[in-house]
């Protein structure tokens, strides 16, 4: 079996899906990395709250907190500026991008996943035994996709998260506008998407809009996507039954028997956080550029 890091990008929007992503992923991982940026991609601070209560669940994963930087982005080598429209998008890639630096030593395989990608980790497992993945050094994980609620599946699924070989893989590559998609594409070695379990069917469930009316607006006010569509107008619609583009995809829906998950059943929580542990890692500038030193990417 692959020495895995599963890399998880975080934010407070996804409160309702980060345990359960977590606890798919401790069944194969080796080490989980959870980058947190502590503003939102439009610039909005986080919520403070919900995130000492994250990092007060999962003592045995390793959260990396990083600053935004309001004029700048961590790459030397972009020079994108808060007025560009390809902005946020950065912003996503930025951790995943630092958590890479941050890999054990001994870790040969990386998962990049967003925290609304939930993974059937036992099925995931039992893909990983047939070492398809060895033959491979960038894949792409096929995905069920959901809207409105986790029994309104797309009848088509999606090419979700990046998994890679750490030592054939180069980090500089996550910074681009596209993204995952933008890192695999550019990858020059042997590579392959629509990857599906030993059943022929997809391990992964992407919670993409199953959220409540409220959730789905912080959502489009403060993700990557942002400027990509007119989200107040097309929200509207998705709650007021208007589902032939639903949320400006061009998936056609239909209604399944019974979800794998439910993030609509998990209550946000009502007491106060308890103070960040050792795990919670709390970086600079200056100690991602230690880093990129370490790594000879500088």
């Amino acid at each position: 079996m692959p020495s895995i890091a599963t890399i998880i990008n975080y934010c407070t929007n996804d409160f309702r899906f980060i345990d359960r992503c977590i606890q798919e992923a401790k069944l194969f991982s080796n080490q989980i990395l959870i980058p947190v940026c502590d503003h939102f991609f439009d610039g909005s601070p986080e919520n403070r709250e919900l995130l000492h209560h994250t990092y007060a669940r999962h003592p045995d994963c390793t959260f990396i907190e990083f600053p935004y930087l309001p004029d700048r982005l961590y790459s030397q080598y972009h020079n994108i500026k808060p007025s560009d429209t390809d902005w946020s998008m950065f912003w996503g890639t930025t951790g995943r991008y630092i958590s890479f630096l941050f890999l054990d030593a001994d870790i040969d395989t990386v998962l990049f996943l967003d925290s609304d990608e939930v993974f059937e980790g036992k099925a995931f497992l039992e893909w990983l035994e047939t070492k398809e993945h060895e033959s491979y050094e960038a894949m792409r994980l096929a995905a069920y996709y959901y809207a409105l609620k986790p029994t309104f599946r797309a009848k088509n699924v999606v090419n979700l998260p990046l998994l890679a070989k750490k030592e054939a893989f180069k980090p500089l590559t996550l910074f681009n506008e596209i993204d995952r998609l933008g890192a695999y594409m550019t990858h020059a070695g042997p590579k392959r998407e629509k990857v599906v379990g030993v059943n022929g069917l997809p391990f992964v469930h992407h919670y993409s809009w199953v959220r409540t009316k409220e959730e789905c607006l912080q959502k489009a006010r403060t993700w990557g996507h942002r400027h990509d569509e007119d989200w107040p107008k097309l929200i509207e619609e998705a709650f007021n039954g208007k589902t032939d583009r639903l949320f400006g995809s061009t998936h056609q829906f239909f209604e399944i028997e019974k979800g794998y998950f439910d993030p609509l059943d998990i209550p946000f929580p009502t007491t106060k956080a308890p103070k960040p542990g050792p795990h919670v890692q709390r970086i600079s500038e200056r100690d991602v550029r230690i880093k990129e030193i370490e790594n000879a990417l500088l």
